[in-house]
């Protein structure tokens, strides 16, 4: 990895701990589609996959998580 994209992932991550914890888990889940979309721009450099439906089905995953988190946490309250 170059210097910049180092430089690049860090100011990234060092940003990822200014996101609220919306849930347990959820800067967690945000750090690991960073990585997926940073994979993903990888792969599509090389073989020009088609980028924008990965991006897209990776973050509807991680926005599934937080759904799922919430509305178990919201059932456990009010019980």
């Amino acid at each position: 990895m170059a210097y910049n994209d180092k430089k690049i992932l860090e100011v990234l991550l060092g940003e990822l701990k200014a996101v609220p914890d919306r849930c347990e888990g959820y800067q967690e889940e945000l750090a690991e589609l960073l990585g997926d979309i940073l994979q993903a721009e990888r792969e599509h450099a090389i073989a020009r996959t088609n980028v924008v439906k990965k991006i897209g089905d990776q973050v509807n995953t991680v926005a599934m998580f937080l759904h799922r988190t919430r509305a178990k946490e919201d059932g456990d309250q009010a019980q």
